[in-house]
């Protein structure tokens, strides 16, 4: 199907559903008691959508969800786990990290559902989301300035991610990692760019690389990964977007710890730096090591 135009109609009678034995041919319709809060009776039905409009949304992402799940089920679950880790860290006190974990958990999550349905593009934008509230909640509670997340939070400030970026270079916190870092690989994590000199540091060139996708520019389009219309599986778009939301499940978790220095890391975040199938960046080992 690559390398070429790929039609659908949305009533392509070759389509055909999955055998019963399997699993995923099944739709899961959750009960009002399953809600954490689900007050009301479920009203009936009101306006259901006719078949073949149905077809045409789902069909395809649906094929492609049955071709990544059939070859890379590891790498899913291993994005599920990262999920659920994110989920475990939240914590109860309320801090400008509690909130920013919450939101970074949609996107995790959002890009693991992306991926798996061939929607290469936005899964990236999902995980450029995630970094940049993580920097920015990282920057106001390292820097002791949660008033100015809350004043953002309600609409009435702003923080841009290399703003918060700047805010953490040379924070008093970082003074030991910053130091490891740049005597063992003579890298950073926050440090600024240098216009055709220096990307800047780890965090600063993630962001910059997922900002690619995010833009649609050239080569980073979805058009480009599935060399075609799609979405269709690419095993190598996939792979990519699973090693950057490992990374970018690394950095953020690295920077909570920044934030909340008794943080315990949940054992379900560990493939990260423990994957065989996609391994850790040396900084993200070596930060790890130094913080953890």
């Amino acid at each position: 199907m690559n390398s070429a135009i790929f039609l659908w109609t949305g009533l392509n009678r070759m389509a055909k559903p999955l055998p019963l034995s399997d699993f995923r041919a099944f739709r899961i319709v959750l009960e009002r008691d399953d809600f954490a809060d689900a007050p009301e009776p479920e009203p009936p039905p009101s306006d259901v959508v006719d078949k073949d409009t149905w077809s045409g949304i789902v069909t395809l992402p649906d094929d492609v969800s049955i071709r990544t799940s059939n070859h890379c089920g590891r790498l899913l679950c291993a994005m599920d786990r990262c999920w659920d880790a994110w989920i475990d860290s939240i914590g109860s006190r309320r801090d400008p990290l509690h909130d920013a974990i919450l939101d970074a958990a949609d996107e995790f999550q959002a890009a693991t559902f992306n991926s798996l349905h061939g929607y290469y593009r936005q899964a990236f934008g999902c995980l450029r989301n995630a970094l940049e509230v993580m920097a920015i909640a990282t920057y106001c509670q390292v820097m002791s300035r949660r008033k100015l997340f809350w004043q953002r939070d309600a609409g009435k400030a702003k923080i841009q991610f290399g703003e918060a970026c700047d805010g953490l270079v040379n924070a008093p916190r970082l003074n030991e990692l910053r130091a490891t870092l740049k005597r063992e690989l003579n890298d950073s994590v926050f440090d600024p760019m240098i216009r055709n000199v220096d990307r800047g540091g780890w965090a600063r060139r993630l962001y910059s690389d997922l900002s690619e996708y995010e833009h649609s520019r050239p080569k980073f389009r979805n058009v480009a990964m599935w060399q075609s219309n799609g979405p269709i599986f690419s095993p190598q778009a996939f792979k990519v977007a699973t090693a950057r939301f490992l990374e970018t499940s690394a950095l953020c978790f690295l920077m909570v710890k920044l934030g909340r220095p008794k943080f315990i890391l949940p054992a379900k975040a560990m493939e990260i730096w423990t994957s065989t199938t996609i391994r850790p960046s040396k900084i993200a080992v070596l930060a790890y090591k130094n913080l953890y």
